[in-house]
């Protein structure tokens, strides 16, 4: 493993190991452009010339065993998945989300989707109670004579009457036109006309 010499203005360090300079570096004690030398060599250079950002050297850093305050946050965190249901369910905003501790989350939850629950049985049963009278009235409807029915079937009759005596009036027409036509091309021939082309 290589060794380090660094200078912080006049003074130069013990030798340091590739560990500890990069430690110093990930800390933030160390700056890329700080010089360094390795053991045994007498030109310096930076440290960001034996340590490139990004190099991929894995620097253990022990992490400092939480305060009490961070116990306490962390006992009373909710867990992401009840979080997205709380503000899924509009009971907490990103406000308010953090007053909840977990088996208040929970409980607030269980209570929101039993009220959800009933209320969709309930729309369910007035659905299902509409159908059925909706059903029932027609049928009694159907079944009965009342004014209402009564007049509708007389305007149907009388639109098929009406309908059928358009039919036979048109087919007279027709006839009548064809009539017209040929005594008009007659009349035409004997004044000493040619007779016209046939389609005009």
């Amino acid at each position: 493993m290589r060794t380090f010499h660094l200078r912080k203005g006049a003074e130069t360090s013990a030798p340091l190991d590739e560990d500890e300079v990069a430690g110093l570096l990930a800390s933030g004690e160390l700056k890329p452009e700080d010089p360094c030398r390795l053991a045994g060599e007498d030109g310096w250079r930076t440290v960001g010339d034996f340590f490139p950002k990004g190099s991929g050297l894995k620097v253990r850093t022990t992490k400092a065993p939480p305060s009490a305050a961070e116990q306490q946050s962390a006992a009373n965190r909710i867990d992401d998945a009840t979080r997205r249901r709380l503000l899924f369910y509009g009971l907490a905003d990103a406000v308010t989300l953090d007053r909840f501790t977990q088996a208040q989350a929970e409980a607030a939850i269980v209570r929101r989707e039993r009220q959800l629950r009933r209320e969709w049985i309930a729309h369910r049963a007035t659905q299902a109670f509409a159908f059925v009278a909706a059903l029932a009235l027609g049928a009694w409807l159907g079944s009965t004579v009342n004014p209402l029915s009564l007049r509708l079937e007389r305007s149907a009759a009388l639109l098929q009457k009406q309908d059928g005596d358009a039919k036979a009036n048109y087919a007279v027409l027709r006839s009548a036109l064809r009539d017209r036509a040929y005594l008009l091309e007659r009349e035409r021939q004997e004044r000493g006309f040619s007779p016209r082309p046939a389609g005009k």
